[in-house]
């Protein structure tokens, strides 16, 4: 039984290893960044450019989180495979974020019809700035919906450091929506990304990038 536990604490920890590079914090601070602008109201209404810039920067974002992985991470720490609990908490919480991403893109949809039909449009901003009770629910709401599906994350990846970017995303998703401002959202972002940056330079100096041939000059 001893063994079998060290065995689990070993492949756990082996698992959160893999967030010693500090790329999945900087990818999920940038991904705020991006929704400070999916999410502003401009003045004049919804305009297809929310959807446009922010769909071009979630891909930049991903596209760096990819290649961060790819040529930074793996040639510094190999590539490991886990057992099968492992598999089944991945499926588990693809399960989950199902469900969060089903209600998520209802409310995107609601988004896109305000720019789609400028009637809509026209009143939902009406709505939204002329009734700061209302303001606050969809505030609130939306706060908890991202929040908890972040410690959902966290807690099925062992990512410890996923509880504090579930806070500060649930924050930005709040301040976004309530004072429709996309500079506090940004700033909070930062916040996120800051972190990640510093173990990024940590990972770097920790796991220096090893000749090919095993040889040193």
């Amino acid at each position: 039984m001893s063994a079998q536990l060290s065995l689990k604490e070993i492949e756990r920890k082996a698992f959160r290893s893999t967030y010693q590079d500090g790329l999945w914090d900087i990818y999920y601070g940038l991904i705020v960044m991006c929704m400070s602008i999916f999410v502003y109201r401009p003045p004049k209404g919804y305009s297809p450019m929310n959807i446009i810039l922010s769909t071009l920067m979630i891909s930049l974002s991903y596209g760096l989180f990819w290649a961060g992985k790819k040529y930074i991470t793996l040639p510094r720490m190999g590539q490991v495979r886990f057992g099968s609990m492992r598999k089944q908490k991945a499926r588990t919480l693809a399960i989950v974020l199902g469900v969060f991403v089903l209600i998520q893109v209802g409310l995107v949809g609601l988004t896109t019809l305000g720019w789609l039909n400028p009637d809509a449009g026209a009143k939902l901003n009406t709505y939204l700035n002329e009734r700061n009770s209302g303001l606050l629910v969809v505030a609130v709401i939306g706060a908890l919906m991202v929040g908890p599906s972040i410690i959902v994350i966290a807690y099925f990846s062992d990512f410890p450091r996923g509880y504090y970017i579930a806070i500060m995303m649930a924050l930005a998703v709040f301040v976004m929506i309530y004072l429709n401002q996309p500079l506090y959202a940004i700033m909070i972002g930062g916040l996120i990304i800051l972190p990640g940056l510093v173990l990024f330079v940590r990972f770097l100096k920790t796991y220096p990038l090893q000749p090919k041939d095993g040889s040193y000059e």
